[in-house]
């Protein structure tokens, strides 16, 4: 895997350097302790996954999530909660795009196979950009070959 950035997103200090704790020994990591604070820092790093706590004060995790996806479309997120309630899955998960819901309290090989999960999404959705670039310039030189040898009438 090459090298990935994640942020993470808690306004409770000691759940945020827990799971810092937790990734930064496979992966760079930055810190944010609230979703203003993470969006400021989503206009100037390049970040590969997004994992944020659901409820902090100001804004949500999944308001976070979808402001975030609007940012950097390509962005892996995925949501840490205590709630276990039907709504907030749905909310995450279909209309703010995360990919995976991380219950609390988490255990580390689970925290860190969803992450792992998330690259994997990460690198697989940058690649598929690559092929349809590739693809669009193959068809953009044909097209241009086409009308080049075409004979005026």
């Amino acid at each position: 895997m090459e090298s990935h950035t994640i942020l993470l997103v808690d306004d409770e200090p000691t759940n945020l350097r827990l799971m810092e704790k937790a990734v930064r020994d496979d992966f760079k990591t930055i810190t944010a302790s609230s979703g203003e604070q993470a969006l400021q820092i989503l206009q100037r790093e390049d970040i590969s996954v997004l994992i944020s706590d659901q409820r902090m004060p100001g804004m949500s995790g999944t308001e976070l999530l979808r402001h975030a996806r609007t940012i950097d479309p390509d962005i892996i997120c995925v949501l840490v909660t205590a709630a276990k309630d039907i709504p907030t899955y749905i909310d995450a998960m279909v209309n703010s795009g995360a990919i995976g819901v991380i219950h609390k309290p988490w255990n580390r090989d689970a925290f860190m196979g969803t992450i792992r999960e998330a690259i994997r999404k990460h690198e697989d959705r940058l690649s598929s950009k690559q092929s349809l670039d590739k693809l669009k310039g193959a068809i953009n030189t044909l097209d241009k070959i086409a009308h080049s040898k075409e004979s005026p009438v």
